[in-house]
């Protein structure tokens, strides 16, 4: 369990730095590239990283997931890499070598074909193998400093909107360098036998192309209906659209990490059918708190995004404070959703019931996103994706409804939305105003994080148990 927290941690810190980065990279890229072509750059990315999860077929579960059932057999540890990474590698070569033919008959071809180091980083990407082994500080450690390169090297070669072109390849070649040195740390994981029956069909090929299914199905909601919006609205209106998730998702990315490390952890607990009460134990805490969490951030960001908009992005950016305040909420709904996919829907092994809400919600967003974006542009397109992501919660919801007592999982819930609601309400209507931009946004934000903590101790949360715990604990060790 100790080995699981300090890995918690890691992933924590790495996706601080992650959310760290951007806010001194994208307010420098916003004002020297400017909208339109921000918006191409977003329009060539989306296209690269739909298909970066077609490489992955799923592995960053499957592989994850089979990788800690087998990593106390070192002999089939080894079989098992292979037999799981050599799917990434047919698929990766295939999708390569269409993304080149399509490239070179579009518009933005130079830009196309400067993201191919990004797909072959996506062949090689084998990070999966190290979250299933828990050796979660590796995969930080080596992106750490990839990442830290990649921002002095932006600083160095991107001056005008003439150099998207240099910025496109920073971040391509980084992913690309990034998950070569991954593979230096292979050894005493393969020997000889691990590559018997190489070229024969994978065992868990199948496994693979069910679940990198509605991977697909939630990319076309979250990468693809901005290529979608690029098409239909333009490249300005793109950028407000794409850039005004950006916050949002990076977040997410920072909620959602306890769920990464915790699958692999689940899925170990799964095999022993004695640690249901554990597992049951384990997902009503992790929701509890991804709800509190996600809550916390939205309340933040919703009060901020006035100020924030231009001051990180620029006066330039200032249509986009709407779709900044209201994108927000899917932090809401991709965070909850998520636990329930990956804690509970993928550690039992139901792929079937994993990729129905996603294979239905790419379908609404596409069929929506065509009408919302051509009336309302950038606007439908934001009003999409927050109905869209609250319909994939629901429905992941609704889906284990038979096999989870929902009354005990979402005790007390409501009264972390009703202290969200007041938190934002009260704030709202409070916001003090100081003659920087920063310092307003800074003691909004420290109001909403007290008036949200205030609000849930008065409610009589789990928070308010849990902190009289540790408090109880810390006394009786002093």
């Amino acid at each position: 369990m100790r080995k699981t927290i300090n890995n918690i941690i890691y992933n924590g810190l790495y996706q601080l730095l992650i959310l760290a980065l951007p806010m001194i990279t994208v307010p420098y890229v916003a004002r020297v590239l400017g909208a339109r072509v921000l918006g191409t750059y977003s329009y060539v990315t989306s296209i690269s990283m739909f298909l970066s999860y077609v490489i992955l077929m799923g592995m960053n579960q499957l592989g994850a997931r089979n990788i800690a059932q087998s990593k106390k057999d070192s002999k089939s540890l080894g079989k098992n890499f292979i037999e799981l990474w050599k799917i990434q590698l047919l698929v990766g070569c295939l999708v390569v070598a269409v993304y080149c033919l399509f490239a070179i008959f579009s518009d933005y071809r130079k830009y196309l074909l400067l993201n191919i180091p990004y797909l072959i980083g996506f062949i090689i990407d084998i990070s999966w193998l190290f979250i299933g082994l828990g050796e979660v500080r590796k995969v930080v450690v080596r992106n750490t400093a990839i990442k830290l390169c990649s921002v002095v090297l932006i600083f160095i070669f991107v001056k005008n909107g003439n150099d998207l072109g240099n910025y496109i390849l920073i971040n391509s070649l980084g992913i690309l360098v990034a998950n070569i040195i991954f593979w230096v740390n292979l050894k005493g994981i393969l020997t000889k036998d691990s590559f018997k029956g190489f070229f024969a069909k994978s065992i868990f090929f199948k496994e693979a192309l069910i679940l990198v299914i509605p991977q697909l199905a939630v990319q076309f909601y979250t990468n693809f209906d901005s290529t979608l919006v690029g098409m239909i609205a333009g490249p300005t209106q793109l950028s407000y659209y794409d850039q005004s998730q950006r916050i949002a998702r990076m977040l997410l990315a920072l909620i959602t990490s306890v769920s990464t490390i915790l699958m692999p952890k689940m899925s170990e607990l799964r095999m022993n059918k004695e640690n249901d009460e554990k597992i049951a134990q384990v997902l009503k805490i992790s929701l509890d708190y991804t709800l509190i969490i996600s809550l916390l951030f939205t309340a933040v960001l919703m009060v901020s995004s006035a100020e924030f908009v231009p001051w990180f992005y620029g006066k330039e950016y200032t249509p986009m404070i709407n779709n900044m305040f209201w994108v927000s909420l899917i932090m809401i709904f991709i965070a909850y959703g998520g636990v329930l996919g990956s804690q509970f829907t993928l550690v039992n092994g139901d792929y079937k019931k994993y990729s129905i809400p996603s294979v239905v919600g790419a379908v609404f967003s596409v069929v929506l996103n065509i009408i919302f974006a051509h009336f309302w542009k950038a606007d439908g397109g934001t009003a999409v994706i927050i109905i869209t992501e609250f319909m994939v919660c629901f429905m992941r919801i609704y889906i284990i409804r038979k096999e989870v007592n929902l009354s005990e999982l979402m005790h007390e819930q409501t009264k972390y939305i009703l202290a969200f609601v007041l938190t934002v309400l009260i704030c709202m209507n409070i916001k003090i105003t100081l003659s920087s931009a920063f310092m307003t946004m800074v003691v909004n934000s420290l109001v909403v994080i007290v008036v949200n903590i205030l609000m849930l101790l008065l409610l009589k949360t789990r928070l308010t148990v849990d902190v009289k715990a540790r408090g109880n604990l810390l006394r009786a060790h002093k």
